[in-house]
């Protein structure tokens, strides 16, 4: 659907006077400007229309998106998929002016978001942009957010970085050995994030692909054998090798994990 001159008229207006006159008032229902939009689609007030209120509040609020916390804590918490849309935009905005102000902020929403889609949401517009526009200074403060109990952001870190990865191959390695250092002790959800991201290796770049399982070739530990056996997209002599390795232990769990290897590279040997 598309908005109409006359409505995007109303709605920006109604918008500018909002930053200028009711903010500085501290009067933060943000939903007064979207609920007078006429049509819905399921009930609800068509996204289109917040965002396109988000992008103006942003335009406006930008340069000086540091003096509006309190405004973004009541939105988060008050205003739902909705206010996290509007806080998204503002942050894609101000991040790119200010980052160092905002990074913590954004980090602290995120561990407490419930909603993928959110989540998706703010680390698209605001985390991406830092990371295409300074890898080397936000990479890995990125990939320390990992350790996060929040399921829900671990997940929308794993698209994050693929996504990235894909767009810059050439920090596939510097991620991967980040990754790596959290295996020995990784939650479900990390071996989740890491078997993904392997996978995604392969895609890019699957010479080091192989040399990974060539690293590991000697190995018996049980989180890093479930990672290496479900992120196996090739049939390759050394990656059978250590499935081998693993179908000889007399550790039962790993003993299976090498024997459903070995069934699963024959397969894909006789493509």
């Amino acid at each position: 659907m598309t908005i109409s001159l006359d409505w995007k008229e109303r709605l920006k207006s109604d918008t500018i006077d909002f930053y200028e006159n009711k903010i500085p008032q501290k009067y933060y229902d943000i939903d007064v400007l979207y609920n007078i939009y006429p049509e819905r689609i399921d009930n609800k007030v068509p996204q289109i229309v917040v965002t396109y209120v988000a992008k103006i509040l942003a335009s406006k609020m930008a340069k000086k998106a540091d003096q509006y916390f309190d405004f973004y804590d009541y939105i988060i918490a008050n205003k739902g998929d909705y206010g996290i849309t509007i806080f998204s935009y503002i942050m894609a905005s101000a991040i790119k002016k200010n980052p160092d102000a905002y990074i913590n902020y954004i980090h602290k929403v995120l561990n407490k978001t419930t909603h993928q889609k959110n989540c998706n949401l703010l680390l698209d517009k605001a985390v991406m942009p830092l990371l295409t526009s300074n890898p080397n200074k936000y990479l890995y403060t990125v990939l320390d957010w990992t350790n996060s109990d929040n399921d829900i952001l671990v997940e929308g870190l794993k698209k994050l970085i693929i996504k990235f990865a894909g767009k810059q191959p050439k920090y596939l390695k510097p991620i991967f050995k980040k990754l790596e250092t959290a295996w020995l002790y990784a939650s479900p959800e990390i071996i989740k994030f890491n078997i993904s991201f392997l996978k995604s290796i392969y895609t890019l770049d699957k010479k080091f692909y192989i040399s990974i399982y060539q690293n590991y070739k000697s190995t018996r530990n049980l989180i890093f054998a479930e990672i290496l056996s479900n992120s196996i997209k090739v049939y390759h002599p050394e990656i059978e090798e250590l499935a081998q390795n693993w179908a000889s232990s007399g550790n039962v769990k790993l003993k299976k994990i090498g024997q459903l290897t070995l069934k699963h590279l024959k397969k894909m040997k006789k493509k």
